[in-house]
């Protein structure tokens, strides 16, 4: 098994033969990789690839948005998959990574604590069972969405993450929802799933929060959608409220100086 930069030039049909035995963001793998090349990592076994890393740097800290493996991908080589990261990591930034349960033990031996645990929330689809009326969806479709995105996600990240936003995650399907309170950005990722990444809400919001939503949930609920909230326990409580089932623990990882994170503000990571 060979482990060390992705290979550019066949991109592209690696994480299609790979998205066949393995469920991965492929969009957001490819525009992470372009972004920053020097930060993406493959194993490969021949010509196919069997687990895949990418991060995106910020002012103060450096994002693992990818790490994905097959199965038979060993622990060792999943281990060098982050050691190479953090190998050719030169600048003291704190480096953070949310890991599903069972990876934490990949990432402990190399320096990574805890920060906070996550929970992985699946609304199964359906269509809905509320009203949203034209007063409601006008409430959360401000135009001038960036002001707000900026603002708040700079408040509970303490990080400028507008180009990553903008430039990385957001694609043609994007939905993005704001007012004057927050913003929430949704997408389809991956094998028809819609995923809320990211969704930020000023403090003690919850009624306009509960409107974010059902916004997404009116405009996308005839599919699955799925996304990654902190455990805040009122914010688990909406997704629950509408009909959110808990399908996987994660924990929210860093490395280096601890970083200040507002979770009371993220909705989804």
């Amino acid at each position: 098994m060979f482990v060390g930069w992705i290979r550019g030039k066949t991109l592209k049909d690696d994480l299609e033969s790979f998205e066949a035995i393995q469920s991965i963001d492929s969009n957001l793998v490819f525009t992470s990789y372009q972004s920053n090349p020097s930060l993406a990592f493959a194993a490969y076994d021949g010509n196919r690839m069997h687990g895949l890393l990418t991060a995106y740097p910020f002012e103060d800290t450096i994002f693992i948005n990818n790490f994905y493996y097959s199965k038979e991908l060993e622990e060792s080589d999943r281990v060098r998959l982050l050691s190479l990261l953090l190998q050719n990591i030169n600048e003291a930034r704190s480096i953070i990574s949310l890991a599903k349960r069972g990876d934490e033990k990949l990432f402990e031996p190399l320096g990574f604590k805890p920060y906070a645990r996550f929970e992985e929330l699946l609304f199964s689809g359906g269509g809905v069972s509320f009203n949203f009326s034209s007063t409601t969806a006008k409430s959360i479709s401000q135009e001038n969405y960036q002001t707000t995105l900026k603002k708040f996600d700079k408040k509970a990240w303490h990080e400028d993450r507008y180009d990553y936003i903008h430039n990385c995650v957001a694609k043609s399907s994007t939905l993005m929802l704001s007012n004057a309170l927050g913003y929430q950005h949704s997408y389809i990722s991956t094998k028809g799933f819609v995923k809320i990444s990211p969704w930020v809400m000023e403090l003690d919001t919850p009624v306009e929060a509960e409107k974010f939503l059902r916004g997404v949930i009116y405009h996308r609920g005839l599919k699955k959608i799925t996304a990654f909230a902190p455990q805040v326990k009122e914010i688990i409580e909406l997704y629950e409220s509408y009909s959110f089932q808990r399908v996987k623990q994660h924990t929210l990882l860093y490395l280096g100086s601890k970083p200040k994170i507002d979770l009371e503000m993220i909705y989804a990571l």
